[in-house]
Order: structure tokens, then C-alpha cells, then sequence
């Protein structure tokens, strides 16, 4: 069921995905991270083992986030000193970011960009995510239906406060797919 309402947000919605594999896809990336944070470009070590995923509007990237699988570290687990299970079977999701043009009361951007986002974890074997998410994301994501396990208080992390966060899609599915279907 999640995986049909994925593809139907995919094929429906004007965006387009890719993969930033070129150093100017990456570089697309991070200046549109820059922009969320207010720095020129927005980069950490994690990016070399990083997935990042670029969405596109009429030629422009509109969109980025990233992925960061084990066995690399995650950038969730390190910020806050957590061992986030179930150990070697979570995708760090992060680094989120929509172009401010392309932000909306119906953030179809964002929400492609979820679909997208969860399309590439699925390629890649995971089903149960962690990340730092703001109070708002946070209930941006609990109306859209996903169920969010807050692992500790709100702290400053990038600019804002944001607590770690842990969620299956998988275990969400039947929830996602009643809100959405």
C-alpha cells in the first residue's frame, strides 16, 4: 500500500528526482542546504558517504536530502550520544530542505521529496530511519500520518532546536496509506 501511494506522489506530483552524483549535483546540494541554515553552502563530514537525493522543478534543483547508511556513522547517533537501534539496520534521513520559492501550505515539495527519499531506502534494504527534526517538522510529519518515536529533549542542532527522532515506514504504512489513500 505505502509503496503505490509512493509511486502515485511520484508520477503525479510536478517534480523530478535524481541522484546528486557530479560534483556539481553535490554542490547544487549544499547550497540549497546553505539557504535553509543562512550560510553560503552547507557541508559536514558525513557528505562523503552520503546518499544525496536533488529534486527538480523546470530544470532548477528545488529540493535536496540526504541519506547516511550504516556501516558509516550517523550523524544523529553522534550529535546526541545515542545508540539507535535496532544497531546496523537504521538510515540516517536528514538534511532536508526545500528551495524557499517552491515551499507551500501543501508542501508538495517536501512531501515528493519524503516519497523519494523513502524509495531510496527501500533500494538500499532499510525500513527504519532516525534524524533531528524541528518541532514543526515534526508535526508537519504527524499529520501526514507517520508515527515518530522522540528519543530525547529538543536541543540546538543547526540553527534551531530539534530533538532525534526515530520512525519506520514500513510499521507506518497502514496509517500513511488511511490518511492518504
Amino acid at each position: 500500500m505505502l509503496d503505490g501511494l509512493v509511486a502515485r506522489v511520484l508520477s503525479e506530483y510536478p517534480y523530478r528526482f535524481t541522484l546528486a552524483t557530479t560534483a556539481q549535483e553535490r554542490a547544487d546540494a549544499f547550497r540549497l542546504r546553505g539557504q535553509a541554515v543562512g550560510r553560503h553552502v552547507d557541508r559536514d563530514g558525513y557528505d562523503g558517504a552520503a546518499v544525496h537525493v536533488l529534486g527538480w522543478f523546470d530544470g532548477n534543483p528545488v529540493s535536496t536530502g540526504r541519506l547516511v547508511c550504516p556501516p558509516h556513522p550517523l550523524p544523529t547517533q553522534d550529535a546526541c550520544g545515542l545508540l539507535i537501534e535496532p544497531r546496523g539496520r537504521v538510515v540516517d534521513v536528514g538534511r532536508m530542505c526545500v528551495a524557499p520559492a517552491h515551499q507551500s501550505h501543501r508542501h508538495a515539495a517536501f512531501i515528493a521529496l519524503l516519497c523519494r527519499l523513502y524509495l531510496e531506502m527501500r533500494e538500499r534494504g532499510y525500513g527504519t530511519a532516525c534524524g533531528m527534526m524541528s518541532p514543526p517538522v515534526r508535526r508537519l510529519m504527524r499529520q501526514l500520518g507517520l508515527t515518530l518515536e522522540e528519543l530525547a529533549p529538543d536541543r540546538p542542532y543547526l540553527g534551531e532546536d530539534r530533538a532525534p527522532v526515530r520512525f519506520s515506514l514500513l510499521a507506518n504504512a497502514g496509517s500513511l496509506g488511511a490518511r492518504w489513500s
